[in-house]
């Protein structure tokens, strides 16, 4: 059983030893009703799953779920997040009591990361950075087959690197931060001064990208410009990283081709040579790559260890 809370929406699945998704249910997410009201949500949307597919909550070899911010692999509990009131949430709990058993609960980025790592085009890489873009932006690292977390399990907060003075105000109240500049949030804000400005634009990225798809040169610069500044942050984790291999998903990814030439041309040239030369790749399926990172972040848990297909081992 596989869980992404996201900023957005509650997905959840069954993922079989193939890394395929099975019997998936998406559910908006009750940002309004509190920590209390994701908790019921999560628990209801893995109900509805195992409705549909005919099984008891003991069925599932192993319960993974994703969360947005940074967590305590310990307790399950949010220790970061851009939204403040996501922080000190406990997830686990009720995913346990639920299913009667113990759940492993990861950060988006690193749940992601590992799903990449497993099952992705660059599969069993070592030095694999990790990117989620969706409302915001999510990052993991996987080194030796394993995740680097940092001292206080919030490493690669990569979404709030300040790349910008005096640049937007984020959502975590700072400003500048790359994810108030790039990424779902950053662009439908971005749509939505324009139009208060007079300017005839769609509300949604969505919607955008049906209007660059069709041509429109005012569309296309848009995401060309949102691929200069994924580039830019990109460049600087390179830097910093080095990594053999960036992989992408999330559900912006969807509109990967509008700003994936931009995105690639930026982040080339601004890393130096030597770290430029790693391979800045997108999943076939971005929109479900967390969901089928915390299936694989569960299984790692909880075992059993050869439960997916020629998954590849830590080390290779």
């Amino acid at each position: 059983m596989a869980v992404d809370v996201g900023v957005t929406n509650v997905k959840a699945a069954l993922v079989d030893p193939r890394g395929q998704l099975q019997c998936v249910v998406v559910r908006p997410t009750p940002e309004a009703s509190g920590a209390a009201g994701v908790s019921g949500a999560l628990v209801e949307t893995c109900r509805e799953v195992l409705q549909k597919a005919g099984l008891r909550t003991k069925d599932p070899v192993a319960v993974g779920c994703a969360v947005p911010g940074s967590v305590n692999p310990e307790d399950g509990v949010i220790v970061s997040s851009a939204t403040p009131s996501w922080v000190g949430v406990d997830v686990r709990d009720p995913l346990t009591r639920s299913f009667d058993r113990s759940v492993t609960v990861e950060s988006e980025g690193n749940a992601a990361t590992l799903g990449y790592w497993a099952f992705g085009p660059t599969r069993g890489q070592d030095h694999l950075l990790g990117l989620v873009l969706g409302t915001g932006i999510a990052c993991g690292y996987v080194h030796e087959g394993r995740l680097i977390r940092g001292a206080g399990h919030a490493a690669l907060e990569a979404g709030h690197l300040p790349l910008f003075a005096e640049g937007r105000t984020c959502s975590c109240g700072l400003h500048g931060c790359w994810e108030a500049h790039a990424g779902g949030g950053a662009l439908r804000a971005l749509l939505a001064e324009r139009r208060a400005a007079g300017e005839e634009l769609p509300a949604l990225p969505e919607e955008l990208a049906e209007l660059a798809e069709a041509g429109d040169p005012q569309a296309r610069a848009l995401w060309e410009a949102q691929g200069a500044l994924l580039g830019r942050g990109i460049a600087s984790l390179l830097n910093v990283l080095n990594p053999r291999s960036v992989v992408l998903g999330g559900g912006f990814c969807g509109s990967w081709r509008l700003f994936k030439k931009a995105l690639l041309r930026t982040a080339r040239e601004l890393a130096l040579p030597r770290a430029s030369a790693a391979a800045i790749v997108c999943v076939p399926n971005p929109g479900w790559a967390t969901l089928l990172g915390a299936a694989v972040a569960g299984v790692r848990a909880q075992g059993p260890a050869d439960f997916f297909v020629d998954e590849p081992q830590a080390g290779t």
